[in-house]
């Protein structure tokens, strides 16, 4: 697969039908990548559910703590930065390449320095030693930053549908190798360093670019940084917003229902984020080219919420009828819990659709600090909701997360309306539709689950057939109640769907539109 055939340049200024045409490829693309991804790692995950506890999963995840917050910090400033980055693309990706490879080290070092707090903090001397061990990982995961930033504003999809599946695979053989040996929490640890190692060498090996070090500067450095702080800010609140739960089980109910929790995450990220990723991946470096245009930036904004609470919210809402007996026939009955935790957690998936749809919409339009504050509602919101229903370990968790998600992604929709100048009225009739339909599908599955069908009571075989069925069931009555509610939002799914499944010429897209220069030698390599 060469890379030209994967990264179909556009110029600012393209017409609607390039632009239009590169994003419907690009998501298709980014879809098939991250569902292979996502479909290996949740075959490797059935395998390691019989190899490894719960305990292990949950003191790697209480261990692995710093190392998430941490990721967060060096992922999202530099990537966004020169994702949105418009000139001196050389110097800017080159200065970042310095910077967040020094970053990485820093961070790698102080969480090695306060590896010994985090076993104090849940009363275990053995989450400290994985919190000691896994430091090493946030030197290797910032050294891939500046690969996937270029690679995915030139509309490259080689890391979706190469590198990330390659990692997985490389994760998955030597996880399963390793635990089956008897080496536990340490051979999962171990195979997370042996899938970044091999993340950074073909990350860097596909990117047909090295960097500059002579055009590196600081005046570069803090024009990065005035852009990307609101990104640092708004993932530190969203790390905040994912480990808070890691703390609170890990401390409150202990290492099993934290692993629990974790494969209940696992299979939320194997259904509904499949849209969220996908169309994240297209619509951020998509809309930043079009933001002068407001009438064209408008409407595409309202078809990019349409089209992912069409696909988001079925996907999402589809486990609660079928968490339970999905996590029981796939990873056995000791994680059963974990099928009452993704039920829960649907909520959340469904309405982060629309938080992942605010957040690319506003970093597009140059206003990440407005995604900061909707962050800070999700996170006060989500902390109150779950040590109130702490009580209920997890699934007062889950609850406590999907109540505070659904505070947010209301907030973000109103700081959209304000921001794109839209009617409240017009973002609800993008996305009520689908809503409708999606919450229909699960008040006829969910009784027919639970009441008659209990497909994890049948023998393996026959559950997974039984499963398949309810599956293809729900999205008849979702797909038919669209259609009676909203006929053009079903004729619209159906065009994505044939445009998706079409083999499109994209050889117009290999010249610049006319009147525009060629790209100077020296940047041609990052600008696709």
């Amino acid at each position: 697969m060469s890379s030209s055939e994967l990264e179909p340049p556009l110029e600012p200024g393209s017409e609607p039908g390039e632009l239009a045409s590169t994003v419907v490829r690009g998501a298709g693309l980014a879809s098939a990548g991250f569902v292979m991804t996502q479909l290996l790692a949740l075959g490797f995950f059935v395998v390691l559910a019989r190899l490894a506890t719960p305990a292990d999963f949950g003191d790697l995840a209480a261990g692995t703590l710093l190392v998430n917050i941490g990721l967060m910090f060096t992922e999202s400033g530099m990537l966004a930065a020169l994702i949105h980055r418009k000139d001196r693309l050389e110097e800017a990706a080159s200065t970042a390449t310095v910077a967040t490879a020094l970053g990485g080290l820093g961070m790698a070092l102080g969480a090695l320095a306060v590896s010994p707090l985090i076993g104090a903090l849940f009363q275990s001397s053995r989450v400290g030693d994985i919190a000691a061990a896994s430091a090493g990982l946030l030197l290797l995961r910032s050294l891939v930053i500046v690969p996937e930033a270029l690679l995915q504003r030139r509309f490259s999809f080689l890391r979706r549908v190469v590198i990330e599946p390659f990692g997985v695979l490389v994760f998955g053989i030597s996880a399963v190798v390793l635990t089956a040996n008897g080496l536990g929490v340490w051979g999962l640890l171990l195979a997370y360093y042996i899938s970044n190692f091999a993340d950074v060498l073909l990350s860097w090996s596909l990117l047909r670019w090295r960097p500059r070090l002579r055009r590196a500067s600081m005046a570069m450095w803090r024009e990065l940084v005035r852009y990307g702080r609101w990104g640092v800010a708004s993932s530190a609140l969203q790390a905040a917003e994912q480990q808070v739960p890691v703390v609170l089980l890990g401390r409150v109910a202990g290492a099993a229902p934290l692993g629990q929790f974790r494969y209940a995450v696992r299979m939320e990220a194997t259904a509904g984020a499949i849209v969220v990723q996908s169309a994240a991946y297209v619509l951020f470096p998509a809309l930043a080219r079009i933001t002068t245009d407001r009438d064209r930036f408008q409407d595409a904004c309202l078809r990019s919420l349409r089209l992912m609470a069409m696909i988001g919210f079925p996907l999402a809402l589809i486990l609660v009828p079928l968490g339970v007996p999905a996590a029981t026939i796939a990873f056995g009955e000791v994680w059963k819990d974990a099928g009452y935790a993704a039920m829960v957690l649907a909520g959340m998936t469904a309405v982060g659709t629309l938080i992942s749809f605010a957040s690319e919409v506003l970093k597009a339009d140059g206003r990440p600090d407005i995604l900061t504050r909707i962050r800070t509602v999700t996170l006060i919101a989500a902390s109150l909701f779950m040590v109130l229903l702490l009580p209920f370990d997890l699934i007062g968790i889950c609850a406590g997360l999907t109540l505070g998600a659904a505070v947010g992604a209301t907030y973000a929709m109103v700081a959209v309306g304000r921001q794109l100048e839209i009617r409240a009225l017009s973002l609800a009739r993008a996305a009520l539709p689908a809503g409708f339909a999606a919450l229909t599908m699960v008040a006829t599955l969910t009784p027919l689950e639970f009441l008659v069908i209990d497909a994890s009571a049948h023998e393996t075989a026959i559950g997974v057939v039984l499963l398949i069925s309810e599956t293809l069931l729900g999205a008849t009555i979702y797909l038919f109640t669209l259609r009676l509610v909203s006929p053009e939002n079903a004729d619209e799914l159906v065009l994505l769907v044939k445009q998706l499944l079409t083999r499109r010429d994209s050889s117009h897209a290999d010249q610049p539109p006319d009147g525009e220069p060629e790209s100077p030698p020296e940047t041609e390599a990052l600008s696709g």
